[in-house]
């Protein structure tokens, strides 16, 4: 009896190479010989590859076909190349890394970015890629018989030697058969272990921010993640690690830049424009990696307008519904709403616990404020915005920010005839720190309207201009520290 060609059933595997023996695409309906190989593992082959290749075609479909070659003799090795996939026998019984095959060449198809840390955003993209597609992230170190485990990992107790790397299940498919022969000095190992040992905190803090959305916003996700590799970023990426060459002494410097620029791949994509998914997405990440001990992960980040309450905001409150009428009509204005213990990325109605304003940015931020401050209450803004608006509000008052986010403070005023309000332009006042450094109380200063005051004078205050329509008055001024306010 004649037995039944063996073939794999796939669009994406186009042939198998195995000592000496090959099989083919069913499709291309080659006849070969009988392999006892084949005949006993091809099923489980053809499962993950099919299960990789069901899921790649629902985001873009495979542009290329790849050769598969099986590695008997050489079970550590890996590498993806042009369209051909090399790798070990024993690296291909284990979990994952055929399947982080098969995405890096997905992914190397439709990336259309080369910058600074590449290499490990390719890993954390296709780690985030097999998450998806499988449920589970559990890569499999066939030699130590550990697998990847989602979470745990802190900074910077992330960052590891060459020998712990080797060590963990987190080491790229690649580096397995260097880190079997131990060739420390004359392999890409050396160079890139404070990096690469980035990967597990970078992953956890994906995949935990994609399973704190909603199945709704998790389908968006997954439907960006082409346009994610393939669209423009504003700005550029960097093409070399910021600052030029990093010395090797220097390993928790360069990792924090390979933290700073994988957030600033995901924030400068012009997905952010457009997608409120990815919005949420990118604020969630950056906070996962803030709850590891990373605090600078927003430093590419920037929202347009955030409003920050030093009070507990109720979001079922009008002034809640009115923020976020204002971000459904204003959809590519990226705003964001702050209260001591929470913050919310509008328009999602849902917060996310978030305690330090550190690591915020906006172009504008509006702070409701009752009582009295100094200078510097206003400059530990300094980091976090150039334009301050302070709000004078002690009582439930409704504040009214449309016009303030279409013309400024003038139209401000004008909306909001009862609230008292100062705007600043930060880095005008820290030109004159040590002039303002003895004022305790900036209101009450204002308040007085005294242009020949020393502290207005340091600033070059000529006179106040009166506007009607605003109720507030506009310094003119050589520094424009105080740039409006309104006094009651």
């Amino acid at each position: 009896m004649s037995r039944k060609p063996v073939c794999i059933d796939s669009k994406v595997v186009e042939r198998i190479d195995r000592a000496g023996e090959s099989i083919f695409r069913c499709s291309l309906n080659k006849h070969v010989p009988f392999s006892t190989y084949f005949d006993e593992h091809l099923p489980a082959i053809e499962g993950r590859v099919q299960q990789v290749e069901k899921f790649v075609d629902n985001i873009a479909p495979y542009k290329n076909s790849y050769r598969l070659v099986i590695l008997k003799n050489k079970p550590n090795y890996f590498l993806v190349t042009n369209n051909i996939i090399y790798i070990g026998e024993t690296l291909l019984e284990a979990r994952g890394h055929i399947e982080k095959a098969l995405l890096k060449t997905w992914y190397r198809e439709n990336a259309q970015h080369l910058f600074a840390y590449e290499i490990l955003f390719e890993e954390v993209y296709t780690d985030f890629m097999l998450y998806l597609a499988k449920g589970s992230l559990k890569i499999e170190d066939p030699f130590r018989g550990a697998r990847t485990r989602i979470g745990g990992s802190r900074w910077p107790q992330v960052l590891k030697s060459t020998q712990a790397y080797c060590q963990s299940p987190w080491k790229n498919s690649e580096h397995y058969r260097f880190c079997a022969q131990m060739q420390m000095q004359d392999s890409p190992l050396k160079d890139q272990v404070a990096e690469l040992s980035l990967r597990p905190l970078l992953v956890s803090s994906w995949i935990e921010a994609y399973d704190s959305l909603s199945f709704k916003d998790q389908y968006r996700l997954v439907r960006n993640l082409k346009e994610l590799v393939t669209g423009d970023h504003s700005p550029d990426l960097p093409l070399v690690k910021t600052g030029g060459f990093i010395p090797q002494s220097a390993p928790l410097l360069e990792a924090s830049e390979a933290v700073k620029n994988i957030s600033n791949f995901l924030m400068s994509s012009n997905l952010t424009k457009t997608s409120e998914v990815q919005r949420v997405f990118v604020t969630l990440v950056a906070n996962n990696l803030s709850r590891y001990g990373y605090n600078d992960a927003l430093g590419g980040i920037n929202f347009d307008l955030l409003i920050v309450n030093d009070t507990k905001i109720n979001p079922s409150s009008e002034q809640f519904k009115h923020f976020l009428t204002l971000s459904q009509q204003n959809p590519r204005t990226k705003i964001a709403l702050k209260d001591p213990e929470n913050l919310w990325m509008l328009p999602s109605a849902y917060p996310i616990h978030w305690r330090a304003i550190d690591s915020l940015h906006a172009n504008r931020l509006v702070y409701s404020k009752c009582g009295s401050y100094d200078f510097n209450f206003i400059w530990q803004f300094s980091l976090n915005t150039e334009k301050l608006l302070i709000l004078n509000v002690c009582k439930d008052q409704k504040v009214n920010l449309a016009g303030y986010i279409k013309e400024g403070p003038e139209a401000f005023g004008e909306q909001n005839k009862n609230i008292p309000f100062i705007q600043f332009h930060i880095p005008s006042l820290l030109m004159r720190k040590n002039q303002l450094a003895g004022v305790n109380n900036v209101y009450e200063l204002v308040t007085r309207r005294e242009i020949d005051n020393p502290v207005f004078q340091s600033l070059g205050w000529q006179k106040l201009q009166w506007s009607e329509r605003a109720q507030a008055y506009q310094p003119k001024s050589f520094i424009e520290g105080i740039e409006w306010f309104k006094v009651q």
